[in-house]
């Protein structure tokens, strides 16, 4: 397995493009900036599967329809994120330059426990709300792809629409309960790995939340 990290999109979103031996591939989180990750999979002659997304705000899918119009990839979302997909109130795509709308309709809702299987890859879906009603990480192998539920060092912001505090509490108690360690792939800024962030960050600290 082998994937690629590229920044795109107005916020510098994480888009990962994994990918097996056989060149079988995902994309997970493609929020901008399309032509580059058209590029990369080009370049590496995938052959793209499935656009998967960590949740349903405007960065993390922006370019989702150009992959899917160019690959046809199967989007896969989080079943408490779907009709996000035609709220703008809760993608925030009015945040977005021009108030870029969108036709997304998603080909296959998540759910936690869910296995996302592309050529050799075996994905696992962890259902991680707080960020949004749908957050959901993703265990690839002995990584995690937490979307925005948790950064090096912080976690995800719960006072957009249908954000929760309590339930991305409950979420990190869920992370922490992982057995083994794992690269941590978050949807902004610098990975990390989750034993890391079990002693380092304040979110996730001893006493069940920090501070």
């Amino acid at each position: 397995m082998q994937y690629i990290c590229v920044q795109v999109g107005l916020l510098d979103t994480n888009c990962y493009i994994f990918f097996d031996n056989n060149r079988q591939g995902v994309v997970v989180d493609p929020g901008g900036n399309s032509g580059r990750i058209l590029n990369i999979i080009k370049q590496h002659g995938l052959n793209i599967l499935y656009v998967l997304l960590t949740h349903v705000h405007f960065d993390h899918f922006l370019a989702a329809g150009d992959v899917i119009r160019s690959t046809g990839a199967k989007l896969l979302v989080p079943k408490d994120d779907e009709t996000a997909l035609s709220d703008p109130g809760r993608s925030l795509i009015s945040l977005a330059a021009g108030g870029l709308g969108t036709a997304l309709k998603s080909d296959r809702v998540l759910c936690d426990g869910d296995e996302i299987t592309a050529g050799e890859l075996k994905i696992k879906v962890l259902s991680t709300p707080g960020h949004t009603p749908g957050s959901s990480c993703y265990i690839c192998g002995d990584l995690l792809l937490s979307g925005d539920t948790l950064f090096a060092g912080s976690i995800g912001r719960t006072d957009f629409p249908g954000g929760s505090f309590e339930d991305i509490r409950q979420s990190l108690e869920k992370l922490k309960s992982l057995k083994g360690d794992y690269t941590v792939l978050p949807g902004h800024g610098p990975s990390t790995t989750l034993s890391a962030e079990k002693t380092g960050n304040p979110y996730m600290s001893a006493d069940g939340f920090g501070c």
